[in-house]
């Protein structure tokens, strides 16, 4: 499958209601600059029907880009651009969202990058992999006597875990992040960057969401000791 056929299909399934694999944001009506992380040819935007505002598409695939460009350039903002360094001013956005692309980015660094563009009360919200899906990959691996798939596999599900207890995720031999996400260590990494964090179930995938909160801001600049004591204490949210 191509690049642009397997954005097509992401369109199909986040036009469809009823498909269980379809997970899309909520935009509220005060945010009127939006920016999403991982944006293929702009199917999140056009399901959502928002392009009445600012949308702002970034993505790595050049050819998605230049689909998306040439098909819905009216409507969306297209940007070539890694998330790990986003090409945009301090305070740009209301509202940043990365429905596929978080597990394939260096996390921390993704959530400090999001965290800059937003403005003050700005709302960050990101689908994440669990450990069940990392898990699964390594058995399948496994079942096929998939070498590489084993390597790999072996790599993300370590990842996730340095993530989980250090807050940290390392490339991959070929410079690439993946790892899975853990739902408590993700809200606390928030919290360390000012945000008031939750997470929940939508459908069969997990999301966790933040906003950003100026007394936590302040805290995170001044004591990261208090505010690492704060996490503990919110740590069962």
């Amino acid at each position: 499958m191509s690049s642009i056929d397997y954005h097509l299909a992401e369109l199909e399934i986040a036009l469809s209601k009823s498909d269980p694999r379809r997970i899309l944001p909520d935009i509220h009506e005060s945010e009127k600059a939006i920016l999403d992380i991982g944006c293929g040819v702009g199917q999140s935007f056009l399901a959502l029907e928002c392009t009445n505002r600012i949308c702002v598409g970034l993505d790595v695939d050049e050819e998605a880009i230049k689909y998306g460009m040439e098909n819905y350039g009216r409507q969306i903002q297209f940007v070539l651009a890694d998330a790990q360094r986003l090409p945009f001013p301090a305070e740009s956005f209301d509202f940043v969202f990365a429905r596929v692309s978080l597990p394939y980015t260096n996390v921390p660094r993704v959530i400090r990058e999001a965290r800059r563009v937003l403005r003050r009360d700005g709302r960050v919200w990101l689908s994440l992999h669990t450990q069940d899906r990392a898990l699964r990959y390594l058995r399948e691996a496994a079942a096929a006597s998939n070498v590489k798939q084993l390597i790999h596999g072996s790599y993300v599900l370590l990842n996730g875990y340095l993530l989980k207890y250090f807050g940290k995720t390392l490339p991959f031999v070929n410079g690439r992040y993946e790892s899975w996400q853990d739902a408590v260590a993700m809200k606390a990494l928030l919290r360390k960057c000012g945000f008031e964090a939750a997470d929940h179930k939508i459908g069969l995938h997990t999301v966790v969401e933040g906003r950003l909160n100026r007394l936590l801001q302040a805290v995170a600049s001044i004591s990261p000791l208090f505010l690492a004591v704060l996490n503990v204490g919110l740590s069962d949210a």
